[in-house]
């Protein structure tokens, strides 16, 4: 199985739902994994356990970083979960990002989210 426990994934549920949360228990047997949901579209699974195939999951950690919402996504979540670990790893390559930006070194800058006016956020 490619999940442990307290990974962070992504993914749907049976009935469509996306849900964003961290692995609670996993069924190897049955490929069933528990997650505790912390973001969703539907928000009455907010908050709950829910079982979901280990095949209409992902790790967040296999998820690009490559994409501006994805990061801020990320980002986002780290802060909701109170995440302190994650969320410094994600705003030290932030800073890292910048730093080489500011030194001309393009093959380590991170394409941040720019407002509608084109602007770094």
């Amino acid at each position: 199985m490619k999940f442990n426990i307290s990974d962070w994934v992504q993914g749907k549920t049976k009935d469509g739902e996306l849900i964003h949360g961290f692995v609670e228990t996993i069924d190897i047997l049955q490929g069933f994994v528990t997650v505790n949901v912390v973001k969703s579209d539907n928000e009455e699974v907010i908050g709950k356990i829910v079982a979901v195939r280990s095949s209409w999951l992902k790790n967040v950690s296999d998820i690009p970083l490559d994409d501006a919402q994805v990061f801020q996504n990320s980002i986002d979540l780290a802060l909701d979960t109170w995440d302190e670990a994650w969320f410094m790893e994600l705003t030290n390559t932030r800073n890292a990002s910048e730093v080489a930006g500011k030194a001309g070194d393009r093959s380590k800058v991170y394409p941040f989210p720019a407002n509608r006016l084109g602007q770094s956020a």
